[in-house]
């Protein structure tokens, strides 16, 4: 006799009465007469009992349900309750003492949730139930159909590691097929025992039990137990308490994937937290950022302008000129710094156009190789010649900041420093929850790939890299902004970075830029300008005092006359009472009371012709291109050197 289940509605469906579909028609209908039947939640102790007292409807039987759909007849359902009685009687002749075995163990499985250890406490029983000498376990593969065997006993036990058996081959195959247990008396005279078998596990089989493990009427594999202990063969009894311990191991089994599928999902619901965390630190320092910039530019702007007017009136051979430049060229890396400050918050403008990576990687090379010392060699393999849309300069930093990080973490020893490009294809993987494939969409990425053989970074310092002003250098060696910075715009170019470190074998970052196939445009070499005075009115705002007086300094020396105000609503009314007498405007953005632009709008509106250049320390609000929509004849950003000022007005006034 082939047992499947003692359950009525599986016995129809294995003897082909009615089919799968027409079983859960037909389940669903009874449990929602049960749902209906079933007493409210909020009644106390005493009505429940009150409740239950009482006559009701009664939920009507499986079969009843079938035979009222028109599945079968009662002719038809009478075989299949008769089975189920025979089956009952057989459970009920068990040994008492197998079948308490059976089911202790059952709840013995169903103590954990770790799939390793029901697994293996599911090896470990169904010998001690069945008395066999080994015993297989096969997961059923969804996607494929095939059962894949897992924690198989047995001498060749560790070499079973993913072996797969297609459905419907083999005495296993035959039960996933059919959802039926198999008793193989003599496996060497069985058409259906696959003899390959006894190669993999190192037994040699004589007789098997196999099993199909079921939840919820649905296959997850099957249970296989080989070899009585005795010599003798598998027997109903046997089968029967392997199928009711089989049961318990599917639920097992269901709970612990059901376990480790929820663990997953946590873990990928706090990564997200993490990421949101991390986005919304760097937004705040971002915009902490802009509000420094914008009153460091002004700073920097006074002490630039102070000291290029000091240059003005020093000999250019003299002690005095060549301190004043040696102030310029520090005032210069503090506007760099704040550069990069701005590039991290991603507040900086950036001037897209396709670019052809290798070539600026191949210039920042050069200027690295002047300053790097000897005992560092610098190997590159940047022949790729992929197009990406970006901001060359900005590129260029990423180059720069990355090699030079390199550089010092092998300042003791020295070493390769390996610098190179390729094009790789980003295919999405759902399953990749911490790869480059869980923050970049599917296409074709330009990685530039730089390797050092320096110390390596320990794992507390790989997770505060990119935060800004973190350092572990000493003093005087770094700001702790440049891995920010390229941090900032790799992420504002939509790239991703990639970090490997281990202390004592180095480190290497990966970026990844999404690659175009437009032709990058032809680079243009920038001419010599000269830029002359001349002798017209100008009206410069600024609420910076020290400001308008440094900007007034300028155009003076260049025979302009300069008429200054610290004050935009004083400035309005001065150009009001005389806006002929005014031949450009120089105006400051941000200002109190009246924004140099809404200023400048009403000066417009009083005279359209008057040419207006729009300054700015750092502006949300306002960019290059914006201001030159709205009509103003320039745009300078702080802080702004004194040729940069004379060549603006002198095009304003051109109306060049």
């Amino acid at each position: 006799m082939n047992l499947n289940s003692h359950l009525l509605g599986d016995l129809l469906v294995s003897m082909g009465t009615i089919s799968k579909g027409q079983l859960e028609e037909a389940l669903a209908f009874q449990q929602g007469f049960i749902e209906e039947s079933l007493p409210e939640a909020d009644l106390d102790r005493t009505e429940l009992i009150s409740r239950g007292r009482r006559t009701t409807c009664p939920v009507p039987k499986l079969g009843k349900i079938l035979i009222d759909k028109g599945y079968l007849t009662e002719d038809q359902l009478a075989p299949a309750l008769e089975i189920q009685h025979q089956r009952a009687t057989e459970l009920s002749r068990l040994d008492n003492h197998k079948l308490a075995t059976a089911l202790e163990v059952g709840f013995i499985i169903n103590s954990t949730i770790d799939l390793v250890d029901v697994l293996s406490l599911i090896m470990k029983y169904a010998n001690i139930v069945t008395d066999s000498v080994a015993s297989t376990l096969m997961l059923l593969d969804e996607k494929t159909g095939e059962l894949v065997f897992s924690v198989p006993t047995g001498p060749n036990a560790d070499q079973l590691e993913d072996i797969r058996i297609p459905r419907g081959k083999g005495v296993a195959g035959w039960v996933a097929e059919n959802e039926q247990y198999l008793i193989v008396e003599d496996a060497e005279n069985d058409d259906r025992f696959y003899s390959g078998v006894d190669d993999m596990t190192g037994i040699r089989t004589q007789s098997l039990l196999c099993i199909p493990m079921k939840s919820k009427r649905k296959l997850i594999g099957v249970l296989e137990v080989i070899n009585k202990k005795d010599g003798g063969s598998f027997s109903e009894d046997d089968a029967l308490l392997l199928s009711i311990f089989s049961h318990h191991a599917a639920i097992a089994i269901e709970n612990a994937l059901l376990f480790n599928s929820m663990q997953t999902r946590m873990e990928k619901e706090k990564l997200i937290e993490q990421k949101i965390a991390e986005s919304e630190r760097l937004r705040s320092i971002g915009t902490l950022a802009g509000g420094i910039a914008h009153d460091f530019n002004n700073i920097l702007s006074a002490i630039v302008g102070y000291t290029e007017l000091a240059q003005l009136e020093s000999e250019k051979d003299g002690r005095p000129y060549a301190n004043l430049t040696k102030v310029l060229g520090a005032s210069n890396r503090a506007r760099d710094l704040i550069s990069q400050i701005l590039t991290f918050s991603r507040q900086s403008e950036k001037i897209s156009k396709p670019i052809q990576v290798n070539l600026v990687v191949r210039e920042a090379l050069k200027l690295l190789r002047a300053s790097l010392p000897r005992t560092i060699e610098i190997r590159s393999d940047i022949d790729c010649r992929s197009v990406i849309m970006g901001d060359s300069t900005q590129i260029h930093q990423v180059i720069m900041n990355l090699c030079t990080n390199a550089a010092h973490a092998m300042d003791r020893e020295g070493g390769p420093l390996a610098v190179s490009l390729s094009e790789v294809e980003i295919e999405q993987d759902p399953d990749d929850m911490h790869g480059i494939t869980a923050a970049l969409n599917p296409g074709s990425y330009l990685r530039v790939e730089v390797k050092d053989s320096g110390e390596g970074m320990p794992a507390y310092v790989m997770e505060r890299i990119f935060d800004p002003f973190f350092t572990t250098k000493e003093k005087g060696r770094g700001t702790g902004m440049g891995l920010a910075v390229v941090h900032g715009i790799v992420k504002n170019h939509g790239g991703d970075i990639q970090v490997t470190s281990e202390p004592g074998k180095g480190s290497r970052f990966d970026i990844y830029f999404p690659v175009i196939e437009r032709d990058p445009e032809p680079g243009e070499t920038p001419k010599a300008v000269d830029v002359p005075g001349g002798t017209e009115h100008v009206l410069i705002v600024d609420d910076e005092i020290m400001l308008v007086d440094v900007a007034k300094g300028r155009l003076n020396a260049l025979g302009y006359r300069v008429t200054i105000e610290t004050d935009s609503i004083q400035a309005l009314e001065r150009f009001k009472q005389g806006p002929d007498t005014y031949d450009l405007v120089v105006t400051d953005m941000s200002m109190p009371v009246m924004t140099g632009d809404k200023m400048a709008r009403e000066i417009m509106s009083v005279r359209p012709d008057i040419p207006v250049i729009l300054t700015t320390g750092f502006s949300r609000e306002m960019s290059e291109e914006l201001a030159l929509k709205m009509g103003f004849k320039g745009f300078l950003t702080k802080p702004m050197r004194f040729n940069d000022l004379a060549l603006a007005v002198r095009k304003a006034l051109d109306g060049s």
